[in-house]
């Protein structure tokens, strides 16, 4: 991304410079993860059999992340990646990495029924990387930074997947869960609620180009850098759960919509609710969702 400077209607180009060290790059970027990403740090070079993890977090929805940086040009860096990231789906780690969470977070449900993620901070990916990312079965995410002293930018190179693990996946782990999609978490609420669902859905995906839809457990997120807008279909309540993220912004909510949610639910800034089950109700809606989507870069 090519930044210039105004200088009476005349543009100078502004040159990027670099980090002094990896060390000096990760620093910068974990002590503002949630907002940079939507990802609440846990721990830095978190040491296991093996290896020493650059960083570990979790996401607005308590899905395990792990954050591998990159400051020079470095093709072992997404294989180091994966390795982490297997480490941490692994069933007999998971208690150690709830413990941590616990230690650092309070309380906190880890959500295991999502993919782990894995992200890639580095200033350059070369053709190559960007090929072997297509063909990779695990949820990676590789962004781009440029850094010019007092500014930074973060470009995602590649969207969050989503990963359906195949039948023979699925029986291997011992999981009873059918593949998630849209339609599968969709399809159990009244077909009125379904029209409601997909309408809104498509007002958000009209935002901008921007916008990312990233498949859940039981839920559909919408993301730019991180998520700004929660769906959770409930066919008991016949309803959209609907969270947004507004961090300490305060919303504009004329009509008393939105409520925040109990601390104990540990969503960080995803942390404001109301609910949608009828058409009627779309367009207020999508005023509290661009609120979100213009709090979230």
């Amino acid at each position: 991304m090519a930044l210039y400077k105004i200088d009476d209607e005349k543009v100078s180009p502004i040159q990027p410079i670099e980090f002094h060290s990896e060390a000096h790059l990760q620093k910068m970027i974990d002590e503002n993860l949630e907002d940079i990403t939507g990802v609440r740090l846990i721990e830095s070079q978190y040491p296991i059999p093996n290896g020493r993890l650059d960083a570990l977090g979790i996401d607005e929805q308590n899905v395990p992340v792990v954050i591998e940086y990159k400051w020079k040009s470095d093709p072992g860096a997404i294989i180091q990646g994966l390795f982490y990231l297997r480490w941490v789906r692994m069933k007999e780690n998971r208690r150690a990495f709830e413990l941590l969470v616990k230690e650092k977070l309070g309380p906190t449900d880890v959500n295991w029924s999502s993919e782990p993620r894995l992200i890639v901070i580095a200033k350059e990916f070369d053709i190559r990387e960007l090929s072997a990312i297509d063909m990779i079965q695990a949820s990676v995410e590789l962004k781009r930074y440029s850094y010019y002293g007092n500014l930074i930018n973060i470009d995602d190179v590649t969207p969050p997947k989503t990963i359906r693990s195949s039948r023979s996946d699925i029986e291997e782990a011992e999981q009873t869960e059918e593949v998630r999609t849209v339609e599968s978490i969709i399809e159990r609420v009244s077909p009125e609620l379904t029209k409601v669902f997909y309408s809104l859905r498509d007002r958000i995906l009209k935002l901008g180009g921007d916008v990312r839809e990233v498949i859940g457990g039981w839920y559909i997120d919408y993301r730019k850098s991180s998520t700004f807008v929660t769906i959770t279909p409930q066919s008991k309540n016949n309803r959209l759960l609907i969270f947004i993220k507004m961090g300490d912004s305060i919303i504009n909510d004329p009509k008393g919509w939105t409520s925040p949610l109990p601390k104990e639910w540990a969503y960080g800034k995803l942390n404001t609710k109301f609910e949608v089950n009828k058409s009627d109700q779309l367009d207020y809606a999508m005023e509290l969702i661009e609120q979100a989507y213009q709090y979230v870069p």
